[in-house]
């Protein structure tokens, strides 16, 4: 297959390729090549600075040596000023050296801990200097307890001894320092090997980012062409979807006018039945039996019942569908108003947490969920006396609110089924509920993006909860 066929070949296969797939593949060639140029640097710094630090570590082992000798050669010298001169002055660097030369040997014991050969060498360097110091000592106490004619030839023997002790300690010393020389020399190798690496390496990545992005670009270019058509459609269907976003709300609006009119001729009807029924019950007051009055009682509630159904789906029709701006919102004041105009029984306690927020959102949705939840906490209640908690739990960015009441609880096969439109958990001919509040919270917690959800044992009350974006 010739070149040109397999170029061709991939332009259609990139072509083809969906649009997120091709900038996954753009974006992740350039990552692809730099992730082994970090590893690599990361690698090489690693290297650089182990490598230096033992080179430092050598260096210092060779520096505190040297002192260690100086110090022997200082104390040596100091003795001897003072034999010829008996001036005191002459043993001040002897008694510096018998101060520092512990602390100096300590240093270089830490030194040295990861080299076992190097401790023995030391070890042995360490008995010789305590040799000498001991010689040092004893030619001082020569000196200061014999008189000058009866110490010469006791002093020619020390001094003669403290010569071949000298250079005993230079011959440990020069082999101590010889291997740590060498050590120094192999250390240095190593980083001059790891900076030739490191500067391949660099090389390469530096080779292989360049191409990387020249390749990165071209695919880029490649897809432009098609990025623009899609572009170009998209923006035709935008045209299209602002159409129909036009018409939409003109069906809204119609739906919203067909809605009111079906309602108005809906409720006219039922009003003129339940006013017949009352008619009729006056102009037949004493002819009507019981039984007829209980039916016409009956009559009444069926109408009643229908006009509050065609109420709740006048409000569910447009529930979350009403525009209003955002305004600051403040909880513990909204919740006081709803429970106002709510006139819960006197005996019946509803407790407001505290930490209620202050928030930027749209009030009437907020309003419509909390009367909800409240209403139906106090309306299904089974005492006069219940209690319901409304609380709420900041989290990142959201505000979690509950509503927990002490009333008779909802059976778990029936805690989905709540918040179906029309649902409800009670016989209509004992409850004049029509089931639509909770339908009414659920559609418009769907529509502002939150959720809600609830926990019920009978017996043990309800508690709604659901969140709320912060702004």
């Amino acid at each position: 297959m010739s070149i040109f066929a397999k170029e061709s070949q991939w332009n259609l296969f990139w072509s083809r390729l969906p649009t997120k797939y091709r900038r996954a593949i753009i974006i992740a060639i350039p990552l692809v090549s730099i992730i082994p140029a970090i590893a690599g640097w990361a690698w090489s710094y690693q290297a650089k600075s182990n490598a230096y630090w033992w080179i430092n570590h050598t260096q210092k082992v060779i520096n505190n040596s040297n002192v260690l000798m100086q110090l022997a050669l200082d104390a040596q010298t100091s003795v001897r000023g003072y034999a010829l001169t008996r001036q005191t002055e002459f043993l001040e660097p002897y008694n510096q050296a018998v101060q520092v030369i512990p602390t100096q040997i300590e240093r270089l014991e830490e030194l040295l801990l990861d080299n076992d050969q190097q401790q023995q060498n030391f070890q042995q360097i360490e008995r010789q200097i305590q040799t000498r110091l001991n010689l040092l000592a004893q030619i001082l106490s020569v000196l200061e307890s014999t008189p000058q004619p009866e110490n010469r030839l006791q002093l020619t023997k020390l001094y003669s001894q403290d010569k071949v002790e000298m250079n005993r300690l230079r011959n440990l010393v020069n082999v101590f320092k010889a291997e740590e020389w060498r050590l120094l020399d192999l250390r240095q190798q190593k980083a001059n090997q790891v900076r030739q690496v490191t500067n391949i390496w660099l090389s390469i990545s530096i080779a292989s980012v360049i191409l990387s992005y020249w390749l990165a670009i071209r695919l880029y270019y490649q897809s432009e062409t098609k990025l623009e058509k899609k572009a170009a459609e998209l923006n035709q269907v935008n045209q299209t979807l602002s159409l129909t976003n036009e018409l939409l709300e003109e069906r809204n609006q119609e739906l919203d006018q067909f809605t009111y009119v079906v309602s108005h001729d809906l409720k006219a009807p039922l009003r003129a039945i339940a006013n017949l029924s009352e008619w009729l019950e006056e102009d037949l007051k004493d002819q009507l039996d019981q039984d007829t009055s209980k039916n016409l009682i009956l009559l009444r509630s069926r109408v009643q019942r229908m006009t509050n159904f065609i109420n709740a789906l006048l409000e569910y029709s447009r529930a979350g569908r009403v525009n209003s701006e955002k305004t600051i919102v403040d909880v513990q004041k909204l919740l006081r108003e709803i429970i106002d105009s709510l006139a819960p029984p006197p005996e019946f306690v509803i407790n407001i947490s505290d930490k209620m927020p202050t928030i930027e959102t749209k009030a009437l949705p907020l309003q419509q969920v909390f009367s909800n939840l409240i209403s139906n906490a106090i309306k299904h209640h089974h005492h006069q006396n219940g209690l319901v908690t409304i609380s709420v739990q900041e989290n990142q960015e959201e505000y979690q609110f509950s509503v927990a009441d002490d009333g008779v609880g909802i059976a778990p096969e029936n805690q989905q089924k709540i918040f179906a439109i029309f649902q409800t958990l009670t016989a209509r001919d004992r409850s004049q509920n029509t089931g639509i509040g909770l339908s009414i919270v659920k559609k418009i917690i769907d529509e502002q993006g939150e959720k809600i959800w609830l926990e019920s044992r009978l017996g043990r009350g309800t508690t709604f909860y659901f969140t709320w974006a912060k702004n």
